[in-house]
């Protein structure tokens, strides 16, 4: 199987530390499906889909063409839970890529502990991104959250709704969200990861939403969803302007305190807007 775009295999300005943070696309992938198509929008990160990517009965199949789509680029994995055969199994994978590695989205994260067992197999340096799919490990974010290991949270919507009956509505939703964004800004790390953004001529409309809450990407199960998605995420260039004209007139001890917020905003929206354009 030829490789899949990666985050660490794309043509890109941006290193990778810069990547993981800023990326607001995380497209996955069965290491079983074809090629992307070549004119298909190309998502900020590639992750081959251990997990759900594949049936009980292929998943070594599905590790042998990770590992052989490694040789030609460096590659994301979507492990499963920790502490599980597969898990294990995937996690020796992940281990054996060494440098080939990108990063990790571990799914099913309960605790710290996972993210321990992760730090013990893996490289430093290897990226790790927590998934929250459950009630107890919704509880358990803010410690996620500030694990050493810890990049960035993804919320597992389809299994945390199963596990707690919640709906799809938005406002049902609102405050498990604002739980995770909340978790990141203490811990000092980049907004979380939505859950799928759904259909591609909804994709816009929710990773919008998503942003409104405090997110900075979305898990993509479509590469026709990317270009909605990227839209959602990405500062419009009015924002933009009116942050970069807000900062001219305003220079460093020039104004009260009451307008400092207004001005940290304004720098953030400005600095994330630099970052995506060297994605």
């Amino acid at each position: 199987m030829s490789a899949h775009p990666t985050a660490a295999g794309t043509a890109s300005a941006a290193p990778a530390a810069a990547r993981v943070r800023h990326a607001r696309t995380w497209l996955l992938r069965s290491p079983l499906a074809g090629e992307i198509a070549p004119d298909a929008p190309r998502a900020d990160v590639v992750v081959l889909d251990l997990e759900d990517g594949l049936p009980a009965s292929r998943k070594d199949e599905g590790r042998s063409r990770a590992l052989r789509a490694a040789e030609l680029a460096p590659v994301w994995l979507r492990i499963s839970a920790a502490g599980t055969a597969d898990g294990d199994a995937d996690l020796a994978l992940a281990a054996a890529l060494g440098d080939r590695l990108g990063g990790v989205v571990l799914a099913m994260c309960a605790s710290p502990a996972d993210l321990d067992l992760v730090d013990r197999r893996l490289n430093a340096s290897v990226p790790v991104v927590a998934m929250i799919e459950t009630a107890t490990a919704l509880l358990a974010a803010a410690a996620i959250a500030a694990h050493p290991r810890t990049s960035r949270l993804a919320f597992g919507i389809g299994d945390f709704r199963r596990d707690t009956g919640m709906s799809a509505d938005p406002v049902a939703l609102a405050w498990p969200r604002a739980q995770l964004t909340v978790a990141s800004a203490a811990a000092g790390i980049a907004g979380p990861i939505d859950g799928p953004c759904g259909p591609v001529s909804h994709a816009r409309t929710a990773a919008a939403h998503a942003a409104s809450v405090g997110f900075t990407g979305t898990l993509v199960l479509d590469a026709a969803a990317v270009s909605g998605a990227h839209a959602g995420f990405t500062p419009a260039p009015a924002e933009v302007t009116e942050a970069r004209a807000l900062l001219a007139a305003s220079p460093p001890g020039d104004v009260d305190g009451s307008y400092a917020p207004a001005l940290a905003r304004a720098r953030a929206l400005v600095a994330r807007a630099e970052a995506l354009a060297s994605l």
